[in-house]
């Protein structure tokens, strides 16, 4: 279940790294252990896969060519909201200004005083701000010792660390067969690795497919040999969820020997009982292609963006969502023999519904003035007809401003029944139930902000969508051609004091 509220927005966690490369290592020759030797001696053409597999097994399927050692530290923040990340930064920003010498002609040699954005948040750790208890905080961790001409580091405490300096990165790596110097050993040995990393170990790799063993077939006669990628699903971490949408994305990631994804399912359900998720009604469920592509499901859903060379990202737009709602939705990948990945979930419970708060007020001005003195029976229809076409949450907000304004004139519930007769006034007053409990309150609130987000979406007609032989990358081109780039406006509500932006 996504952790999100309306009031704060979303939790946010931030990763910052240092990294100090102090030594690139090359290996330009080498010895074979005797182990590997005698592993190695004892294979030949005429050996099992199986017997192959294990030399890899036990020696790994590469050796490192290039490497590179140095210092290296990690620092996780996490904050309850975005607010309080922006408000840390925005202080921190002004701090750290004084920190750098604002002329370049200072001496060049003078060590520079950095203050890093973990070391700020360490000292309000250390001093016991307040901010900190209601939900921030870090844990950071290094490997080696920082070299003393870096004044970007800040040492977590403890102890254990190397000082030497440590293995940061691979650069290269070759295939562990190149060390073999029979070459039907070689080629055996070439075969066996590409089944391990491709084929689960249980097929030969014939181009770019394998194909399986016979024992690695599924009771539905589908081969299994292959293993299909398990797509993410997530909230966009660009736009929150508004009181009738979302946008969904995943990572589209195919290997390029042994599984084609031609498609993706979604499903969308909604959650009737929010105490058991488990109770869900099934609503639509949509083929990524054959739906969102073609542009079919449109207006309710909408295609965000798509693979290409920069980006491996695929978003989705859904609308048509009802506020202060619990919906799960589930994400499979289908491959060319369709077998289904296992799904990935995302529970959200959508905001309450938006509300213009400046149009509410003047409705509340307005039907005061209706009110007020002797009313004509064509004002009090007037005043009718404004109440009853203005919805729940509109009609809490007129509630709260005529109360605020003009409640020495008599409440306003009391004012309806008087002007308009129990009756019609009870008409009015009945859509306040309409809402939960806790929309209800959030519409107390003294301050309702109203903000507009620009959300880019394709309108799609796109019809040759190629099934079994769509080729993703190409895909964005394509896609292009036939989709038309637009705008939509999403509202969203700020309760309370304006957030710092």
């Amino acid at each position: 279940m996504v952790n999100y509220s309306e009031v704060s927005g979303y939790p946010l966690v931030q990763h910052w790294k240092l990294k100090s490369i102090m030594y690139h290592i090359r290996l330009n020759q080498w010895t074979l252990s005797q182990a590997f030797n005698a592993a190695v001696h004892s294979l030949d053409g005429a050996t099992l896969r199986s017997d192959y597999m294990s030399v890899l097994k036990d020696f790994g399927n590469h050796f490192v060519q290039e490497a590179v050692y140095g210092f290296e530290e990690m620092c996780t923040i996490w904050y309850p909201n975005k607010q309080v990340q922006r408000q840390l930064w925005a202080e921190y920003q002004d701090i750290s200004k004084g920190n750098s010498p604002s002329d370049e002609s200072e001496e060049r040699e003078k060590e520079p005083k950095t203050l890093t954005f973990p070391a700020y948040i360490a000292s309000l750790l250390d001093s016991g701000a307040k901010r900190m208890a209601a939900g921030v905080r870090m844990d950071c961790g290094s490997q080696g010792q920082c070299p003393s001409s870096c004044h970007l580091c800040h040492m977590s405490p403890g102890t254990g660390r190397s000082m030497e300096p440590v293995l940061l990165q691979i650069t290269k790596a070759a295939p562990l067969y190149e060390l073999i110097s029979n070459n039907e050993t070689q080629r055996a040995l070439q075969k066996a690795m590409m089944s391990m990393l491709w084929c689960s170990g249980s097929g030969e790799v014939i181009d770019d497919w394998c194909r399986c063993d016979s024992s690695a077939f599924g009771v539905d006669g589908l081969p299994t040999c292959a293993a299909l990628p398990h797509p993410v699903l997530r909230l966009s971490h660009a736009y929150e969820p508004s009181s009738s949408l979302v946008v969904l994305e995943w990572e589209h990631t195919e290997p390029p020997i042994g599984v084609r994804i031609v498609d993706y399912l979604i499903s969308q359900e909604k959650v009737t009982e929010r105490t058991d998720y488990s109770k869900v009604e099934t609503e639509a469920m949509l083929s990524f292609v054959d739906d969102i592509l073609s542009g079919t499901k449109s207006p309710c859903v909408m295609l965000g963006g798509i693979p290409d060379q920069l980006t491996s990202s695929i978003s989705m737009i859904i609308r048509c969502l009802e506020p202060d709602t619990t919906y799960m939705f589930r994400l499979w990948a289908v491959d060319s023999t369709g077998r289904r990945s296992r799904s990935s979930e995302v529970t959200v419970k959508t905001p309450c519904p938006a509300v213009d708060d400046v149009k509410a007020q003047e409705v509340a001005d307005k039907i005061y003035n209706l009110f007020n003195g002797y009313t004509s029976g064509k004002e009090q229809q007037t005043a009718y007809n404004t109440l009853m076409d203005l919805g729940s949450p509109s009609l809490h907000r007129v509630l709260y401003h005529y109360n605020q304004r003009y409640e020495s004139f008599g409440e306003f519930t009391w004012r309806c029944e008087d002007e308009l007769g129990p009756r019609k006034a009870g008409l009015i007053l009945s859509q306040l139930d309409h809402l939960s409990g806790w929309c209800s309150g959030l519409l107390q609130e003294p301050k309702i902000g109203l903000r507009r987000v620009s959300l880019k979406y394709l309108a799609c007609r796109y019809t040759d969508t190629k099934s079994f032989g769509l080729n993703w990358v190409d895909l964005s081109l394509d896609i292009r051609k036939a989709c038309e780039e637009q705008v939509l406006a999403v509202l969203y509500n700020d309760y309370g004091e304006l957030k710092v932006l």
